[in-house]
């Protein structure tokens, strides 16, 4: 066993679960940093414990300091009404009309000049940052034939790999979760399943309305050369660039990020960036190919979230156990040497 400390920088929670005693979260946006003590579950409830008390302190303020903002309104109303009222009472007296109106005019300057005073003592709170939340709402597709894929004994040999015979049914709507060991066949199953690979032996046939969105393809979409926005607009060109602009805002992408080429753009932005091509398609058989490679953890837990809501068939291949355990599946296919085997 290791006697020394040790410091892991991990996206895999459940390893991060089972392994750390103390949590550093590092928030580059605020250029702050804190330790949680305890392990990674714990972590998770005092965070949220944490932007709670954020968010309940900022309520208070806010409501206080509109408390006090609205009363000084109404003081300010008030004394002018007061004013109003003396000229009506005298409107052929001069004198009494001046001193009406100042004295009004002073008592009204005092009592705002109290309430300007109350909301500057107010200790100011600032607003908590808001958690960005995936828009995700992929579903817009027509609904595919009630059989999406089949296979029947089919084979691929790739060189001395041989993926199959396999046979399988994949059915619309239906939620897959697909695990096994690098190199065991699970891209190419996904692409023989998807009509993106020929059977060397054996049937595999597509349904009919299918449609297809792989994060990967749908990252790869946009080029190095062109900023996103405008690789976006060519890519879906039914839509305005402000509609562009706006669905690729729910993604966290906003004016600084759509200027950018792909290329300048992290690995979680360009993946949001497919996610939010993928939306605006609208699809029926959603694959996600070891998405959570290049998300960080709080873009990997909105995606969870974000798949809760999807309502066409999805083919999800994770090494990532939360991840299988969180997102909701139907099945389980595992994937070794070149054999598939139903789990559940």
């Amino acid at each position: 066993g290791l006697r020394g400390g040790a410091v892991l920088v991990s996206h895999d929670r459940e390893f991060l679960a089972r392994c750390v005693t103390r949590v550093l979260e590092l928030d580059l946006a605020q250029g702050s940093n804190r330790v949680f003590g305890g392990g990674y579950e714990s972590y998770l409830e005092e965070r949220e414990i944490a932007r709670q008390h954020r968010r309940d302190d900022y309520e208070e303020f806010a409501a206080k300091k509109a408390d006090l903002v609205a009363r000084a309104r109404t003081q300010r109303e008030w004394s002018s009404q007061g004013v109003r009222n003396a000229i009506r009472k005298a409107p052929d007296n001069d004198k009494i009309r001046r001193k009406a109106s100042t004295e009004s005019s002073e008592k009204q300057a005092q009592k705002v000049r109290q309430m300007e005073s109350r909301i500057r003592r107010l200790e100011e709170v600032e607003e908590p940052r808001k958690e960005w939340q995936l828009q995700f709402t992929i579903g817009s597709a027509p609904r595919s034939s009630a059989v999406v894929a089949t296979l029947n004994e089919a084979v691929v040999r790739q060189g001395g790999f041989v993926l199959g015979p396999v046979s399988l049914q994949l059915h619309a709507g239906e939620r897959i979760g697909i695990t096994g060991p690098n190199g065991a066949g699970k891209s190419t199953l996904l692409r023989l399943l998807l009509g993106g690979h020929t059977p060397d032996s054996g049937a595999a046939t597509l349904g009919t309305s299918v449609a297809i969105g792989e994060i990967d393809q749908a990252r790869s979409s946009f080029s190095d050369t062109e900023p996103l926005a405008q690789a976006f607009e060519s890519l879906v060109p039914e839509l305005s660039p402000a509609e562009v602009r706006t669905l690729l805002a729910k993604f966290g992408l906003k004016a600084d990020h759509v200027r950018r080429t792909a290329g300048e753009l992290s690995p979680g932005e360009r993946t949001r960036a497919g996610l939010a091509l993928l939306q605006a398609r609208g699809v029926n058989v959603l694959v996600l190919d070891e998405p959570t490679n290049h998300l960080d953890l709080p873009a990997i837990e909105q995606l969870e979230q974000a798949l809760e809501s999807y309502e066409g068939a999805l083919l999800l291949v994770s090494h990532d156990r939360r991840m299988l355990q969180t997102v909701r599946l139907d099945r389980r296919w595992h994937v070794e040497n070149g054999v598939v085997t139903e789990l559940f």
